[in-house]
This record gives C-alpha cells, sequence and structure tokens, in this order.
C-alpha cells in the first residue's frame, strides 16, 4: 500500500457523479494510507457528494488512513456550511473569518 494520493474533484461534484467519484475513493481507500481532495476547481457541489466524502472520511479514519484538502473552492465551503457538514469534512481551518 503506498502512501500520497490525488484526487482531483470534478468541477461539478453532484448527484449524477456519485458514483464515478465514490469508485474512485474506494479504490484510493484500498490503495493509500494518505489521499488529497483537490477541490480548488470544483464550481458546483450537493448533498450527495458532501455525504459522500464525509462517509469517506470516516471510513478513512477508522482504517488509519488520513485525508486533507486542498484548497477547497469557494462552492465547496459554502455548501458544507449550510448543511453544517464544516466539522464532518474537517474544513474548518479552510473557512477564513
Amino acid at each position: 500500500m503506498s502512501e500520497g494520493h490525488q484526487i482531483v474533484c470534478s468541477e461539478r461534484m453532484t448527484i449524477e457523479k456519485v458514483e464515478s467519484f465514490y469508485t474512485e475513493l474506494e479504490s484510493a481507500l484500498l490503495e493509500h494510507t494518505e489521499i488529497e481532495l483537490i477541490a480548488e476547481g470544483v464550481q458546483q457541489c450537493d448533498t450527495a457528494s458532501l455525504q459522500l466524502i464525509t462517509h469517506f472520511i470516516d471510513a478513512a479514519k477508522q482504517q488509519g488512513h488520513r485525508v486533507t484538502w486542498v484548497k477547497p473552492s469557494e462552492s465547496v465551503l459554502n455548501v458544507a456550511e449550510l448543511l453544517g457538514l464544516l466539522e464532518p469534512l474537517e474544513l474548518t481551518q479552510h473557512i477564513t473569518q
């Protein structure tokens, strides 16, 4: 199992892309211990995608793996805040006051 791996989130992280995103996340979790979610290019996201990532982060923690965000876009931060998912998604450090 290798250490670092980057997943570049698509421009649209929405329900119609959740299945393929799930497959990518699952594969990364099986093969890597440290995973970075590159989310600076996300222009649209929804509840389904953020719920998926929340469960992914939980599963990674249970297996002793680490997931970090790299430059989450305003779209990701805004939707996560509206849904009350900033803490479960470990995004609080990316919010500017």
